[in-house]
């Protein structure tokens, strides 16, 4: 039958058949970091069982799911060890997010190598009557848009320490009071969303998006003493604060800069 709508993803058969998975993991596992379609989504605890968000945009066939976006919501366990829940889904001429999601399954899938693979199977929104389904062996039904695979990537869980994401210069040095630069890492398992700079606790820099290197200004900064203060966050809602105290350096001042 003709569908209104399909989900922005090409239906890729799965041509596993040669190589299937050997087993299904615990159903915890699926909690976790998947590199999906070239992008990468978070499973963890949301509002209504588990949700995946996006941290690395990735693109299906025609629309990009962005970072931030919870692409997949409502995954609730099912008693054979998979999950049904929810996938978002888009009209390809306009990219207009649909309201109603697809009915989906996941499934984490151990292979012959033992790394961990999710495995996530589509049903379009105007067939809600469909329910895909993975069995243990990798084997599915009831999918209008074919299934995709995912590679484990990191575990959700612990937040990122802040001298891991932020990178200033050292204490012990004096600083220009033009040219001071910060350095955010992206932590593993998440992605930046945004970092604000304050110099003496006032606001001197905003950071969002893929800016990962900040210049702060810093003229008409009187000589001396002065603390920097960064709080970063990231896209599944965490916040890292970090502060150091400098020194401005001094005409004629011979330490290293």
């Amino acid at each position: 039958m003709p569908s209104p709508a399909r989900l922005a993803v090409a239906a890729f058969p799965i041509a596993l058949l040669a190589a299937l998975p050997s087993a299904a993991s615990a159903q915890a596992d699926i909690s976790a970091v998947w590199s999906f379609n070239g992008g990468q989504v978070a499973v963890q605890a949301g509002a209504s069982g588990l949700q995946g968000t996006i941290i690395r945009a990735t693109r299906f066939a025609d629309c990009e799911h962005p970072v931030g976006e919870v692409m997949w919501t409502g995954l609730q366990p099912q008693a054979d060890g998979s999950y049904w829940g929810g996938h978002q889904w888009f009209r390809p001429s306009t990219c207009e997010a649909i309201p109603t999601r697809g009915n989906t399954a996941f499934r984490v899938l151990t292979g012959p190598d033992g790394a961990r693979r999710l495995r996530v199977c589509f049903a379009a929104p105007e067939r809600p009557e469909l329910q895909p389904t993975i069995a243990a062996d990798g084997s599915s039904t009831g999918t209008t848009a074919g299934c995709q695979d995912s590679d484990f990537v990191a575990p959700v869980g612990e937040k990122p320490k802040f001298r891991e994401v932020v990178k200033l210069p050292a204490a012990r040095r004096c600083v220009s009071r033009r040219n001071f630069r910060i350095r955010l890492r992206e932590p593993k398992g998440d992605a930046l969303r945004s970092a604000v700079v304050f110099v003496n606790g006032k606001r001197v820099k905003a950071v969002r998006g893929e800016r990962l290197t900040a210049r702060v200004d810093l003229r008409g900064l009187p000589k001396g003493r002065y603390k920097v203060k960064i709080v970063a966050k990231t896209v599944l809602g965490r916040t890292m604060r970090g502060t150091r105290r400098y020194r401005t350096c001094t005409p004629g001042d011979k330490r290293p800069r």
